[in-house]
């Protein structure tokens, strides 16, 4: 940091908090800018024009902010750095980092594998999208390693960073509004790589979109379903044996858990620690997630499934009729792909938010039987109307929350109260929820 004089914190969420707490440690000059806020005095800046972005020697972004942001293109245009919030950390971080990316499942193999070591006697600690930045690693002493949820946001201003373990969980369409195309959010997830050789270990899905690139990855490589992979009940590294199947309480997030199982054998984890860990984590909330059983209709909240990809591995873990909720904030996502393989036990979509006319229009295209809802109360309520004892209502929406809600959390944490009112017949009496769980 000594070598950066005027420091702006583009971006004033945890993110921006966090890099503020690094930069006073360090008595570095910085300014805040955060269009949300408006704020003017002190360490705030009002309005950002060209002439103030001048001042800056270093411009740390959070997540939010895409490279694409004027600002951030006319800085790096006059030769400004422009790092996002992921690297800073990074570069502050004294400690290992194993970091989890992929279109879907970051959050519960971030998780995952943070609990395990902790229960195999390392001391860890989980950080980067999955909660609070990686920035905050200032907070921690002594630590074996951090656990680093790393989104395709993060990673694009990050030039430096380098985890000591990586995954790719998968690769699908996703993020398209932010990213323009689908080849720069792939090229940002193997760029996670970019700078490891084989001292550095990438554990990756066999899966096309990561393949095609696998020349770019030059840390060894671990693949998840080849090198990695479960074979009739049993669960193999390079035709090792290591456990049964059987073995694992909860098998259904079992590619996460053939990641993980990868990193725990490159660290030297026994195998007793690891199944004793794996049986002992509980999978986050809003990722199917059990919310009620009402009329013999079984509600699950899958909030956390902003993508097609997400939304079909949720129906095909589901054994019974469903009544699917689909829509929220359209990322200029293709949903054809997902509605052409929907299966025959989904027999009704209820399309909800800003996304339900696409949707919808799609689904009738293809003779799905589809219905519309203005908003995520009135489709749940409506599924209630519809489900008959033995189905399930699913939400699981494809898309993501921000055309009603701040975040999958908020939506997930609304549709278990919509849920829950039924058993007090409240369903014409809901009360919005500031408070998020």
């Amino acid at each position: 940091m000594k070598n950066y004089r005027n420091v702006l914190i583009f971006g004033y969420s945890k993110s921006g908090k966090a890099v503020e707490k690094i930069l006073i440690s360090h008595n570095v000059e910085y300014k805040i800018f955060d269009d949300n806020m408006r704020l003017g005095g002190g360490k705030y800046i009002f309005k950002l024009t060209k002439k103030e972005i001048a001042k800056f020697d270093l411009i740390i972004i959070s997540p939010a902010i895409s490279i694409f942001n004027k600002y951030v293109v006319y800085a790096e245009k006059i030769g400004i750095r422009v790092i996002s919030e992921l690297e800073f950390g990074f570069l502050n971080c004294p400690y290992k980092i194993i970091a989890v990316t992929g279109t879907n499942g970051k959050t519960t193999t971030t998780c995952l594998i943070n609990h395990v070591l902790n229960a195999s006697g390392y001391k860890s600690v989980a950080l980067g999208n999955v909660g609070d930045p990686l920035s905050l690693v200032v907070n921690y002493s002594d630590l074996d390693y951090v656990v680093t949820e790393v989104s395709s946001f993060q990673l694009e201003a990050s030039y430096k960073f380098k985890p000591d373990i990586g995954i790719i969980l998968n690769i699908d369409s996703d993020h398209i509004d932010r990213h323009k195309t689908l080849d720069n959010y792939i090229n940002l997830k193997i760029g996670m790589f970019k700078n490891c050789n084989e001292n550095q270990v990438a554990i990756l899905n066999y899966e096309r979109n990561i393949l095609k690139n696998i020349n770019k990855i030059n840390a060894t490589k671990l693949f998840i379903n080849s090198d990695i992979k479960c074979v009739d009940g049993k669960i193999y590294l390079k035709n090792e044996l290591l456990f049964n199947l059987d073995e694992i309480k909860n098998p259904t997030f079992i590619d996460n858990i053939l990641a993980s199982i990868a990193v725990f054998k490159t660290i030297g984890i026994s195998n007793q620690n690891i199944i004793k860990g794996i049986n002992s984590y509980q999978l986050p909330k809003h990722r199917m997630e059990f919310v009620n059983l009402i009329d013999g209709v079984e509600y699950i909240n899958d909030s956390k499934a902003t993508n097609p990809h997400a939304t079909m591995a949720a129906v095909e873990k589901i054994n019974k009729d469903i009544i699917l909720l689909l829509g929220g904030h359209d990322k200029d996502i293709s949903f054809e792909p997902m509605l052409k393989k929907m299966p025959s036990k989904v027999k009704t979509l209820i399309c909800f938010g800003e996304c339900r006319k696409k949707i919808n229009k799609l689904a009738k295209k293809l003779n799905l039987n589809s219905i519309m809802a203005s908003n995520l109360e009135s489709a749940v309520i409506m599924a209630k109307k519809l489900a008959i004892s033995g189905q399930t209502v699913l939400l699981s929406p494809a898309c993501s929350s921000f055309d009603e809600f701040s975040s999958y959390k908020e939506r997930g944490v609304k549709f278990a109260k919509i849920v829950n009112g039924f058993l007090n017949n409240q369903e014409n009496n809901f009360e919005y929820m500031d408070e998020i769980c």
